[in-house]
């Protein structure tokens, strides 16, 4: 009878910590198949763990220790995981199951914390199983004994390991021993993904949004911690914490779940006490539920055009210990910058000869920003504010300078396209020039440091009056006019004579 007992007690640690380890769910119970013999334990037979590696489940369908899952018993297996079987050691010596006593006390036997041995035991060499397959199982041949194996290694998304379990080989079940043991224990799968709002704002000080979205995971193991970070290029400059959004399927989440810190360049969404509280309700209530944060920086910066971007989901490490469970990144996503210089002079001028100063501009969004030929683009819109300005002035040497333009990014359309068409808009012309006829001169702006457009804006001189003429023609005109003035004179005289001569 207490045999008997032991038996029992020993197939329900087993069962609670090895098959269903994370929880064994499903939606039908699978039958048992018959023990694999029965009678004394024969020490001198190999035996063997094969682990079937799946996600956490739903429903109540419980794994066979002694068979490989029927089809559609479990859904989601999970490959490339790592299990290592140790030895469990007493005073150095394995445990020899064939001596009765060493059975006692192993209804309550469990493992140690972070994989250590019971106490009272020490682990002895370890086995390290293959990783498991693509059907998420992984087979170790093993000599009859008492183990302790642990999850040693797993894919960046398994965010919850299977917990340590005890292992006999044999088990006892159905009132026989089961040599080649079948375990199941279960993982839980995070995801991250992180994507760009459209841009509104084009130039340099406009704000870049980074929303992050990590749904919650279906668990065994209660929460213990959740926090989305995000730590942003030098060429951001994070916004207030207040201008940044956390959302539950697109409803803003309490905002007593969690806190939202930024600490240089670095921004953290960390829930709390409270927040862990209603993750943990339920049975899992909350999976599936989708949390979002929505991180935001300035561009202050173009650097190499390019501004990259990767988030991280920390679950269920409150203290950010890479080493206790690593967290796990997003996809990158980057945003795409250039500089614009154009060059203004005087029509019939080249080279550094008639380059003008004092010419000011206004920058436009083109209505077709992504034309294959910007040299037609139309303005739209307003005019754009590039590093706080409005209005720009060409410089002693004629150079109109834009430093930081939006040219595209690698999530909106169109995804990383090279270059963006603006539209200049010349508002007042240097002193002595006049504008344009046609004020606007469309421009492209390449991804890069600084780009210079190969477009010069011309501007020709102001009408003026005439200058009286003078030099040598002058001189003809005036000795002929004297002439002219002289021969009157004699003609008068001579008719003043002759009335004379007349009169007398």
């Amino acid at each position: 009878m207490q045999a008997s007992t032991t038996r029992r007690r020993v197939t329900t640690l087993v069962s609670a910590a090895a098959i269903g380890i994370t929880a064994i769910l499903g939606s039908t119970s699978a039958a048992f198949a018959a023990p694999a013999t029965f009678g004394n334990i024969d020490g001198d037979r190999d035996g063997s763990l094969t682990v079937h590696k799946f996600l956490n489940q739903e429903g109540s369908t419980e794994g066979d220790i002694s068979e490989a899952p029927a089809a559609g018993d479990f859904t989601d297996p999970v490959s490339g995981v790592e299990f290592t079987v140790y030895p469990l050691l007493k005073s150095g010596t394995p445990v020899d199951l064939t001596v009765p006593g060493n059975w006692d006390g192993l209804a309550d036997l469990a493992p140690g914390a972070a994989c250590t041995a019971p106490a009272g035991y020490t682990l002895g060499a370890p086995t390290v199983m293959p990783l498991t397959a693509a059907d998420g199982s992984a087979t170790a041949t093993l000599p009859v004994g008492l183990y302790q194996v642990c999850e040693t290694a797993a894919p960046a998304n398994i965010i919850e390991k299977a917990l340590p379990f005890i292992l006999t080989v044999p088990m006892p079940h159905e009132n026989g021993w089961v040599y080649d043991v079948h375990a199941y224990p279960k993982n839980g799968a995070g995801s991250i993904e992180k994507t760009i709002d459209p841009q509104q704002d084009f130039g340099l000080g406009s704000v870049v949004k980074f929303p992050v979205t990590v749904p919650v995971s279906r668990m065994a193991q209660e929460w213990t911690g959740f926090a989305i970070r995000d730590t942003l290029d030098d060429r951001l400059a994070p916004v207030d914490a207040a201008d940044m959004a956390v959302t539950a399927d697109g409803a803003a989440l309490d905002p007593s779940f969690y806190t939202l810190e930024v600490d240089g360049q670095q921004i953290t969404m960390n829930f709390t006490a409270a927040g862990i509280a209603w993750l943990n309700e339920g049975p899992n209530a909350h999976v599936g539920a989708e949390i979002k944060v929505v991180f935001a920086g300035t561009v202050v910066a173009v650097g190499d055009g390019a501004i990259p971007n990767t988030a991280q989901f920390w679950p269920n490490n409150p203290g950010f210990d890479p080493n206790t469970q690593p967290p796990l990144p997003s996809n990158e996503v980057h945003t795409n910058w250039g500089d614009l210089e154009i060059v203004k002079r005087a029509a019939g001028t080249s080279g550094a000869e008639g380059t003008l100063a004092g010419a000011t501009f206004e920058v436009y969004a083109a209505e077709d920003p992504y034309a294959a030929d910007c040299s037609t683009a139309v303005a739209t819109g307003s005019p754009l504010s590039v590093g706080g300005a409005t209005s720009f002035t060409s410089d002693a040497s004629g150079v109109i300078s834009l430093a930081g333009l939006y040219v595209s990014d690698s999530v909106n359309p169109v995804i990383d396209n090279p270059q963006r068409c603006y539209v200049l808009k010349e508002t007042a012309a240097p002193a002595g020039y006049v504008l344009p006829s046609n004020a606007f001169t469309p421009v492209s702006v390449l991804i890069g440091n600084t780009t210079t457009d190969n477009v010069e804006i011309e501007n020709t001189q102001q009408d003026v009056p005439e200058l009286p003429l003078t030099g040598a023609a002058g001189q003809i005109l005036l000795i002929a006019g004297g002439a002219a003035a002289l021969a009157v004179a004699v003609g008068l005289v001579l008719m003043r004579r002759r009335q004379a001569q007349l009169n007398a």
